[in-house]
């Protein structure tokens, strides 16, 4: 489907199943933790990271189809008519309502991936370090999600007309790719820690 001619799903959708595959990580480190008598002391709030999770995970499967919905109606927008003025100045807001929510989809991932990144910090101290590999890989993961869902909303910030709303944006989908780089780095970090 992805390697089909058609324009969706694309980056951003993949972006999106990438998050869905690191917080499925972390929930898969959870269950590997949870009941083990090692980590008893850290039960209760793996148990409420595994939830969290869970939650993501959801998240991402509909931003997956999200993003695909949010691209149509951007080309959808493109070919209404523009013969007349008034068509004109429909379909100009018209592109612009599809921008802005082509923008604001990615932008979730981005943040999802940020949130999922930050649960799987706490689980690489907390939880079964046996799976702390899967942890460090699904951190990555999330890393790219993230970068993909960023580039996603650069593309469609170009378009839009309020470019005041595109800075503020820009500004916040840059500062959550500077703490997915932060936070992918530290659990990597912990990782080369561990194995020396």
């Amino acid at each position: 489907m992805v390697a089909s001619d058609a324009p969706t799903p694309g980056g951003g959708s993949v972006a999106a199943h990438c998050g869905e595959l690191a917080a499925s990580l972390g929930v898969m480190m959870c269950n590997l933790t949870l009941g083990r008598a090692k980590y008893a002391e850290s039960q209760a709030r793996v148990a409420a990271i595994k939830q969290s999770l869970q939650a993501l995970a959801s998240e991402f499967q509909a931003l997956i189809d999200e993003d695909a919905a949010s691209f149509e109606s951007v080309l959808a927008a493109y070919k209404h008519p523009k013969e007349t003025e008034q068509q004109k100045g429909q379909r100009k807001r018209l592109i612009q309502d599809a921008l802005r929510r082509a923008t604001d989809t990615p932008y979730h991932t981005a943040e999802r991936s940020v949130q999922t990144l930050a649960l799987l910090a706490e689980l690489a101290r907390l939880g079964n370090q046996n799976a702390l590999p899967d942890v460090a890989t699904g951190a990555q993961v999330a890393r790219s999600a993230a970068r993909g869902a960023f580039y996603n909303v650069l593309i469609n910030l170009s378009g839009l007309a309020d470019r005041e709303a595109a800075d503020s944006i820009r500004s916040k989908v840059s500062a959550l790719i500077a703490d997915a780089d932060r936070l992918s780095n530290e659990i990597e970090g912990i990782l080369i820690e561990q194995t020396h």
